[in-house]
């Protein structure tokens, strides 16, 4: 049996088939390694709407199947699906997409309709923790969080390989943990999250008052990029900004290993990845200076994510195994 696994975001989807390991597709996370992901494909896209998601998630699913034929696999039975949207408890129905302008659409039932075979939904964050905690960061872990930093703060929680849904499909948005109730303004309107302090937007926010990083920009936009170059090239000012968001994460990690005590801290997205070794000194040093529930043993995993930009694909095609 062969699942297609697709992660959408607001530019780009991304594709892998991975290969079952039994013939009901049913496999424990231990058992999945990057050897049974037979494709990988990546697209951008201009979904507007649900018809053109419909229309964009069929032809990713026929790219994944072309290349299967092409190698001499076993064709798609089911394909598991994680989106950047908030969705219903039961993962039936978008209720936003911001990036892709769709709301209110029941989308699983509508694509296994389309595509004529079964389908599971989930969000992007928590397809990116089962991708990591099947076979990258947190394979070997019965417990894990996710913090990710991109153009927001994505966050998921998993354990005994189930993400946590909530009571109404939005638990696991850790990156809207607040730090500072007195901090930022955060895109969901709250103030002081680790996301108004440590997303790309909020990082973009600030470069926008340090002169280094806007010399630097083409038209003195400047964006993370450019925060990123001014802090490597040793700005202080610049230096000041990364070191406050590595301070947001910690501060979050300090309200959230006592809530969850996760077997592994899992860190990913591209701003954490491509920032990791200006980012993860200050994390370290805040949790050892300020560690929750001191007087208790927590032997700490701060993992950098591993599968880069399939994680997610590959933890939808692992939920859709299921």
């Amino acid at each position: 049996m062969t699942i297609a696994g697709l992660d959408v975001g607001g530019t780009k989807i991304a594709g892998v088939a991975l290969r079952a390991r039994s013939s009901d597709g049913a496999a424990p996370a231990s058992a999945w390694t990057e050897d049974d992901v037979l494709v990988r494909t990546h697209r951008a896209h201009r979904i507007h709407g649900p018809g053109a998601l419909l229309d964009a998630l069929e032809a990713a699913v026929r790219e994944l199947d072309e290349r299967l034929v092409e190698q001499g696999d076993a064709p798609i039975e089911a394909v598991g699906l994680a989106i950047a949207a908030w969705l219903t408890r039961d993962r039936e129905v978008v209720t936003w997409a911001a990036h892709l302008a769709v709301r209110d659409f029941a989308l699983r039932s509508a694509l296994a309709d389309r595509l004529g075979m079964p389908v599971a939904i989930d969000n992007d964050a928590n397809g990116y923790l089962l991708g990591e905690a099947a076979m990258g960061a947190a394979a070997a872990a019965s417990s894990s969080i996710l913090i990710a930093l991109g153009t927001g703060v994505g966050g998921a929680y998993v354990v005994g390989g189930q993400p946590l849904i909530g009571a109404h499909g939005l638990g696991g948005e850790l990156g809207h943990v607040t730090v500072d109730e007195q901090g930022p303004v955060c895109s969901c309107t709250a103030r002081g999250c680790i996301e108004a302090y440590a997303g790309g937007n909020a990082l973009a926010r600030d470069a926008a008052a340090v002169p280094a990083a806007v010399a630097l920009a083409p038209g003195g936009r400047a964006t993370a990029v450019h925060l990123e170059r001014a802090a490597r090239a040793g700005d202080a000012t610049a230096l000041a900004v990364v070191e406050r968001a590595g301070w947001a994460v910690a501060a979050g990690l300090r309200r959230l290993l006592p809530a969850f005590d996760p077997e592994v801290v899992v860190l990913g997205g591209r701003v954490m990845l491509e920032c990791a070794d200006l980012l993860l000194p200050v994390i370290e040093r805040e949790l050892a200076a300020h560690a929750p529930l001191q007087g208790v043993p927590q032997p700490r995993r701060l993992e950098l994510a591993r599968l880069g930009g399939h994680a997610a694909a590959i933890g939808a095609a692992v939920l859709a195994s299921r």
